[in-house]
């Protein structure tokens, strides 16, 4: 069998703005079942996943709370830009599993990637 690929998903865009993101989620959890190593790369408004959510509410898949603790458990590296962290987390703590990194750090990880898988925000 061959070497596994690197991957990074790369989510940017809005958890509660479209099920892209959702889906974005989904094929970070199953690449995870397969593939090592995984990572999910979180910027701009795709640190809000990170937040308490009410799916119900918001419109989205009740699953959506699940996936981020399920891809802890697989050891999916859950990367997300600090300053997006700083900006959306203002008082609260970012969760432990999450690891803050700068531009420079970003730019590393998605050029050293095997396979990108990018869901990004949608062109207005």
């Amino acid at each position: 069998m061959g070497k596994h690929k690197n991957v990074v998903f790369l989510l940017e865009s809005s958890p509660t703005a479209h099920l892209r993101f959702f889906e974005g989620l989904r094929m970070a959890l199953g690449f995870s079942v397969s593939h090592r190593p995984v990572t999910l790369l979180l910027m701009g408004e795709g640190v809000r996943i990170l937040l308490p959510i009410s799916p119900r509410l918001l419109g989205l898949p009740p699953e959506i709370v699940e996936v981020i603790p399920l891809l802890k458990e697989l050891g999916v590296h859950v990367i997300a830009l600090d300053s997006d962290l700083d900006y959306f987390f203002l008082d609260r703590p970012v969760p432990d599993f999450v690891v803050p990194v700068g531009k420079e750090r970003i730019a590393e990880l998605v050029s050293s990637a095997d396979i990108v898988i990018p869901f990004l925000r949608k062109a207005e």
